[in-house]
């Protein structure tokens, strides 16, 4: 009878230990353990505060920590990117959030908070082109450009008979 009062009390206090473990991780041990292994060193240090991001995978925050160079600024620029994604504008272009989020990582050394609508604009074209340098170092020019009405066609000459 003791045991069984012993074991049923340690059942208890194992059950609200759990109940007051506070988490702030969201994903699973082993998508911690594993983008953890394949980020760079120097990214360590901001896991924290991209898994705080919820719009982010594990996927993407894997990408991330492994291919870019963050700092406490790009941070801001990703939380602030994540919040102009719209999954009804983008997914009606057949573009994901990863696509996005790919996007804005090859672009991060060059986006800030005033070009950031234009970098939108960019990404919501329907094209595979990840690499905005040239817009975005002057985007009041990319976003004037005056776009050419002339016809233009896929052939030369054509033959009837």
């Amino acid at each position: 009878m003791w045991l069984e009062n012993f074991i049923h009390v340690v059942k208890l206090a194992l059950s609200s230990c759990e109940y007051q473990i506070n988490s702030k991780f969201r994903f699973s041990q082993s998508e911690i353990n594993e983008i953890l292994a394949n980020s760079k060193k120097e990214n360590l240090k901001y896991f924290d505060k991209l898994a705080m991001i919820t719009q982010l995978s594990a996927f993407d925050v894997s990408f991330l920590m492994s291919s870019v160079e963050l700092d406490d600024n790009k941070i801001e620029i990703l939380k602030h990117a994540c919040k102009m994604y719209n999954e009804k504008e983008f997914c009606a272009l057949g573009q994901t959030f990863s696509d996005f989020i790919f996007r804005v990582s090859a672009n991060i050394n060059l986006l800030n908070e005033s070009n950031l609508d234009v970098f939108k604009e960019l990404v919501q074209c329907k094209n595979e082109l990840y690499d905005f340098t040239n817009a975005l170092k002057n985007p009041l020019k990319a976003k004037h450009k005056a776009h050419s009405s002339k016809l233009a066609y896929a052939f030369q000459n054509v033959f009837a008979d």
